[in-house]
């Protein structure tokens, strides 16, 4: 349908159409765009059950019934007595909302309607209660898991050069890794390859620029960004690229030495012989191949055994040092230390509310405290 037909008629555009629309327009890629398509597709197959296809048959009731619907579906999660696989949490609940909402405010820009229904107070009242951002049952790397996880990469960094040399790329990648998840508060998928997102390939080395102490990656919001690079990560990313030799900085960073990942991207003629010693890594540098990067996915494997090799005592829930929890541990150690604007600017975080709650349970630490001062003398 051309704009003066829309114009002629509000809202007489269907669905389908207006979420193509939506969907196309800006710098929508990967997991963003995937998430969008997926609930944005199943709230219009939702509203066409219903007989609403067009924006026009939209307004705060339908909303509102929308919102009892995700509501339902978190009670069926919740409850005992049901195994009811598509139950979904609050958190998740709240996040299709939201994008809905964000869908029909792209249609008020754009005049296709005269206002969000999603917005009235009437429909969100249906949905189920927001969910707080409770800091204690997110993991943070503290300093003692930090160092002991430091300290154990050094140690089987430093035993591979002395048995293998140069050959101790795998064990220097690891190193490298932890190194710059530890100290720069960089994302995983900003720094490592995402098969579900072709635009996030991995950091290269011509990212990276140790003399001025930052790196190029590809932000959260789809633009290109530099994160600090600290002194801390120079000289393991130093000894890394010694020890890969990149025939080119289009080389990525953390290399993915796992065999099928390899083989895909050499020559499909290429047959290795069976008395090779080389690499396959050795192999991509005579043929003038790029090797592939490091997974988030496959990153999350190194961990898990970095930690168990090393006997890494973990708090929480989960066994091993997550990715985001290196992230968090660099925000709280900021915030600590350097106060909440040095940890906002660090994790890039585009409002100061996200970094007050992410570390909320600081600033209410350090009120009790200022509160038993306050009252010492009573008690």
């Amino acid at each position: 349908m051309d704009s003066t037909q829309r114009d002629a008629t509000p809202g007489a555009e269907p669905l389908e159409d207006a979420v193509d629309e939506f969907l196309q327009r800006g710098s929508k890629s990967g997991n963003y765009k995937s998430n969008l398509e997926y609930v944005l597709g199943h709230w219009v197959d939702w509203a066409g059950g219903r007989g609403e296809t067009t924006l026009a048959d939209i307004d705060k009731a339908t909303m509102a019934e929308y919102a009892g619907y995700l509501r339902q579906r978190v009670n069926a999660r919740q409850s005992t007595e049901t195994d009811d696989t598509s139950g979904i949490t609050a958190s998740t609940a709240w996040a299709y909302y939201d994008n809905v909402s964000a869908f029909l405010d792209h249609c008020l820009k754009w005049d296709k309607i005269t206002e969000n229904p999603a917005q009235k107070e009437i429909s969100k009242d249906e949905l189920p209660e927001r969910p707080s951002a409770n800091s204690s049952n997110q993991q943070f790397w503290s300093p003692t898991e930090r160092r002991a996880l430091l300290d154990h990469v050094d140690r089987v960094a430093s035993e591979a050069i002395d048995e293998k040399g140069t050959g101790a790329v795998v064990e220097l990648r690891d190193k490298a890794l932890v190194y710059v998840i530890a100290f720069t508060g960089a994302r995983g998928g900003e720094i490592l390859a995402d098969s579900r997102d072709d635009r996030r390939n991995g950091i290269r080395w011509s990212d990276v620029d140790i003399e001025n102490n930052q790196i190029d990656i590809l932000g959260k919001n789809q633009q290109r960004e530099s994160v600090q690079l600290p002194g801390q990560t120079h000289r393991p990313l130093e000894q890394l690229k010694r020890a890969v030799d990149p025939t080119s900085d289009d080389w990525p960073v953390f290399i993915s030495h796992h065999a099928p990942s390899m083989y895909r991207v050499l020559p499909d003629e290429f047959e290795r012989p069976d008395d090779d010693e080389r690499s396959l890594l050795d192999h991509c540098r005579t043929l003038g191949v790029v090797p592939p990067a490091l997974s988030t996915n496959g990153a999350r494997s190194i961990l898990k055994r970095l930690c168990r090799d090393g006997e890494i005592e973990v708090d929480g829930d989960r066994d091993y040092l997550t990715l985001h929890g290196a992230r968090r541990g660099v925000g709280e150690k900021l915030y600590r230390e350097r106060g909440a604007a040095a940890a906002q600017r660090t994790l890039r975080h585009a409002d100061p509310k996200t970094t007050s709650q992410m570390y909320s349970h600081i600033e209410t630490s350090e009120t009790a405290e200022n509160v038993t001062e306050v009252f010492g003398d009573e008690r």
